[in-house]
């Protein structure tokens, strides 16, 4: 397992209790998965250049698990355009035994840290989604996250907040659904 610290940016931060994706139980395989657990929290992280990538391909990182590419080539107005999916399950509780055999509970889910760095790493408080808004797609952050089961794994850990873009919600009504709004 290693552990690491890089400097990205944002993109569909889902974060906070308040926003995580829930999946769909009846939905695809894949949303009734995250439907079952609870939901996740999930980020598009963008690497900021490709020595990011590079160490973490030459520490071990699978660049393809289960036959599907770990960078992924994405919105070039972020970062150099290449990203990796970072999450996190909801509940994420494994049993393990420890060298005397009793059975250990280790957390492995929940809600990253999310601390904000806007003002400096030595005025750091915790965000607050109420009070300081979910964060929006272009946000710059520094991103922990660490791999497991020798680089097959990824598992987004913390976020460090430095330059906030807040989130701008595209809901705005198509004309189908204009139809059945009522004044």
């Amino acid at each position: 397992m290693a552990k690491y610290v890089m400097e990205m940016v944002l993109e569909y931060p889902k974060v906070f209790e308040e926003n995580l994706d829930m999946g769909n139980p009846d939905g695809p395989r894949a949303a009734q998965a995250i439907a079952q657990k609870g939901g996740q929290f999930i980020v598009n992280g963008y690497f900021t250049n490709e020595d990011q990538i590079d160490q973490l391909y030459g520490d071990g990182l699978d660049p393809a698990p289960m036959n599907s590419s770990r960078v992924i080539q994405g919105n070039s107005q972020f970062g150099i355009g290449k990203f990796m999916k970072l999450k996190r399950d909801k509940n994420n509780i494994k049993v393990f035994q420890d060298k005397s055999g009793k059975d250990v509970e280790v957390d492995y889910g929940g809600a990253p840290k999310v601390v904000d760095l806007t003002k400096g790493e030595d005025k750091k408080r915790m965000w607050s989604f109420v009070d300081d808004g979910p964060l929006g797609n272009g946000t710059k952050a520094k991103v922990q996250f660490e791999t497991y089961a020798k680089g097959a794994g990824v598992r987004l850990m913390n976020i460090g907040v430095v330059d906030h873009v807040a989130y701008e919600s595209n809901s705005e009504p198509s004309e189908d659904d204009k139809l059945f709004m009522v004044d």
